[in-house]
């Protein structure tokens, strides 16, 4: 395809960031939109050469004003969030978000509604492509690795959830953007798996994070449902928990990608944890 005009919907978080970077590396003309105003973020976006646009994806008028002026589009926020513009731009080449959690636990009522998505949006936009990444990690923030580095920095032994024989195969984010970047120019419409390079144990998992954070603490097995009614209770009285009671719920699910169409992203988990290490470092708690 010969579209240089994109638009990114999402470039105030991190992994929307990183496409807008990836897509003007490309030369692409990219207008990065994002929900909510914070101090300078319209400046970095500038600054890296895109066009910044304050967009509420909710807003179809505005949604149409700006999927006018460009050529395709990348739309970062799920795709349960993000799939009307399917319907407002179906002539378009388009790239969605969804989760490799839709086949791995589809019982669940977001997954379910997730897969339910997908098929509305590839009815409306049958050209579209749809990214299934794994976990993502790499940035603080990231509601995965890094909120287990973290504590794992901080704790004198490191509670695992479940036998620790579960595969996961997380994904670093600049990967990912890179992926979804590659998805525009690709002629491979539908659904794509994301994955990281390579499968882990959730044991070595835990001890690869726990290495980057430079812990020395053993890892103490706890089962999987003593783990998520202390979970549901914290939650109970507003208490915050290294992992949410529905990751805890997964945690003998493998997390491998599932799909025919598997794209790899090559930032290995050691390299990934490392970059996630510094970037922590540089980063104050809360933050």
């Amino acid at each position: 395809m010969n579209s240089r005009t994109v638009l990114v919907a999402g470039a105030g978080g991190a992994v929307g960031f990183e496409i807008v970077k990836a897509l003007l590396a490309q030369g692409f003309a990219v207008t990065a939109t994002y929900r909510t105003p914070r101090d300078g973020l319209a400046d970095r976006i500038a600054a890296l050469g895109a066009t910044p646009a304050e967009w509420n994806i909710a807003d179809a008028k505005r949604g149409r004003e700006l999927l006018e002026a460009v050529d395709c589009a990348i739309l970062t926020p799920i795709l349960t969030v993000s799939e009307q513009v399917a319907a407002q731009a179906a002539d378009k080449r388009l790239v969605f978000f969804s989760s490799n959690n839709v086949e791995i636990d589809s019982h669940a009522p977001v997954y379910a509604a997730l897969r339910a998505a997908e098929g509305r949006v590839l009815k409306a936009a049958p050209d579209a492509a749809i990214l299934r990444p794994t976990m993502i990690y790499g940035y603080p923030g990231d509601g995965n690795l890094s909120v287990l580095m973290r504590a794992m920095g901080r704790w004198p032994a490191i509670p695992m959830i479940g036998a620790g024989r579960a595969l996961q195969q997380p994904v670093f984010y600049r990967d990912v953007a890179e992926i979804a970047a590659g998805a525009l120019t690709s002629q491979s419409p539908g659904v794509i798996a994301v994955a990281g390079p390579a499968p882990v144990t959730q044991t070595e998992l835990y001890r690869a994070v726990r290495d980057g954070a430079g812990g020395t603490g053993p890892l103490l097995p706890v089962p999987r449902r003593l783990a998520g009614a202390a979970a549901r209770a914290a939650a109970v009285v507003g208490l915050r928990t290294a992992l949410t009671p529905a990751q805890i719920a997964r945690a003998d699910l493998n997390k491998t990608p599932v799909g025919d169409n598997v794209v790899y992203g090559s930032t290995t988990l050691a390299e990934g944890l490392r970059d996630l290490a510094r970037a922590l470092d540089d980063t104050p708690p809360g933050a």
